[in-house]
């Protein structure tokens, strides 16, 4: 038999008089993908896409015209949901998915959340390929059919404002805000740009904020090995391209790894004119940032396929967040991203531990002058690495602002912005 052309088939906005047919496409798709029955019987599940699905969300139908519009495929949306997608058997695999999606992208811009049952690895892998990461994993006293299920979320990638190509070709989205003397932000584990969203308005009063997305997420590109030793080089790339068009020297703001990237770049070039890193120094030998064992279950839940859990992990097991704190990471918006990026997270353990740049004795002989910010409640691992950097600095300083951890930069921004004006205002 000749396969029916998929561009013929047309995808618009659903009517009344589809409602009928929804049930077909739902129920054979269905039955051609689960081994388990639906909750509830078949005329129930009809009547419910035809009189409640239907009259509360957005849903478009992929019809054929040539067959008489027999519905082949729908989609429903609501606010910020795909809460159901459905294709008839026959038609799986030639385009109407993608088609689906792609609206579903357009209608919703600023993100999508969907939940997909566990066991469904088709569904699984057409959503991941389409940037969807998933976000929590359920047991199944979620949903009606008692199926492990798991969340998944989409949310688009800003357009840098500008593109800088490090040594090794990764491409390096930087975004800027703000007007006057060059200022660059590097993020920390797990995190993009976005995480100096309450600070970079308060600093572009003052400096033209240049907040980077480091390589493996966002608007940046990625390119195998992983090295801490390329992200040194990456900054001192963004540095070097800042400093050429503004004819003087940078200043580079570092938040944990951000930080012991922004020293490590400082070693390699001039034209890099004075640093804050806030929790970024190594640890001196006999001291860890988390316990033991971390790390290695760090690797087995990336090997898993679990990044909710290894973003969880590292936050609670190495940053130090209470649960009350996770609980709270876990329901703002920028939790998607974060566990978009949790693939990274164990790469850059391993190459911050094992990078004899990256340690003390090679970041201790940066020599432009560094600001190290510190939390008067973090963990007792960040003060010790703090001062052992110090100590070893030519020209550093060290600030404690009391009552923060290690997130200052959004739970106590006035403070980390006037230590950074401060110092980077100082003769």
């Amino acid at each position: 038999m000749t396969a029916v052309p998929a561009e013929r088939i047309v995808i618009r906005r659903a009517g009344p008089e589809d409602g009928p047919k929804l049930g077909d496409v739902w129920l054979s798709s269905w039955r051609a993908t689960f081994d388990f029955p639906p909750a509830h019987p078949d005329a129930d599940v009809r009547r419910w896409l035809a009189e409640e699905l239907l009259p509360s969300t957005e849903v478009w139908v992929a019809i054929d015209p040539d067959d008489g519009g027999r519905v082949v495929g729908f989609m429903a949306l609501s606010a910020s949901m795909i809460e159901q997608l459905y294709v008839l058997p026959d038609w799986i695999g030639r385009g109407i998915g993608d088609r689906c999606v792609a609206i579903a992208k357009d209608r919703r811009p600023e993100g999508l959340d969907l939940y997909c049952f566990q066991v469904n690895q088709f569904a699984r892998q057409f959503y991941e390929r389409r940037g969807f990461v998933p976000i929590a994993f359920g047991d199944g006293t979620g949903n009606e059919e008692r199926q492990p299920d798991v969340r998944y979320a989409w949310r688009p990638t800003a357009v840098p404002s500008r593109t800088v190509v490090a040594p090794d070709g990764t491409p390096i989205g930087v975004f800027t805000t703000g007007t006057g003397p060059a200022l660059i932000l590097v993020h920390g584990a797990s995190a993009d740009h976005t995480t100096f969203r309450v600070v970079s308005p308060l600093l572009a009063t003052r400096y033209a904020v240049h907040a980077m997305d480091r390589r493996g997420r966002g608007a940046s590109g990625d390119t195998p090995p992983y090295s801490i030793d390329r992200e040194f080089e990456d900054v001192a790339a963004v540095a070097s391209a800042l400093a050429t068009e503004s004819g003087s020297p940078v200043d580079v703001v570092g938040h944990s790894y951000g930080g012991r990237c922004a020293l490590g770049a400082a070693l390699l070039t001039d034209d890099i004119r004075r640093v804050v890193s806030y929790e970024g120094a190594p640890t001196p030998p006999g001291e860890r940032y988390g316990d033991a064992a971390v790390l290695d279950e760090l690797r087995a839940l990336d090997a898993a396929g679990d990044p909710a859990a290894v973003l969880s992990t590292f936050m609670t097991r190495v940053v130090g967040l209470d649960e009350e704190g996770l609980a709270r990471y876990r329901a703002d918006p920028v939790w998607p991203l974060r566990v978009a990026a949790a693939h990274t997270i164990v790469r850059e353990l391993e190459s911050e531990s094992t990078s004899a740049a990256a340690g003390l004795e090679a970041l201790g002989r940066v020599r432009q002058p560094v600001l190290q910010i510190l939390g008067g409640d973090s963990r007792p691992e960040f003060g010790v690495a703090t001062r052992a950097l110090d100590a070893r600095l030519r020209d550093g300083r060290v600030v404690v602002i009391p009552g923060a951890r290690h997130a200052a930069h959004h739970t106590h921004a006035d403070a980390f912005v006037e230590a950074i004006q401060t110092f980077l205002s100082a003769p």
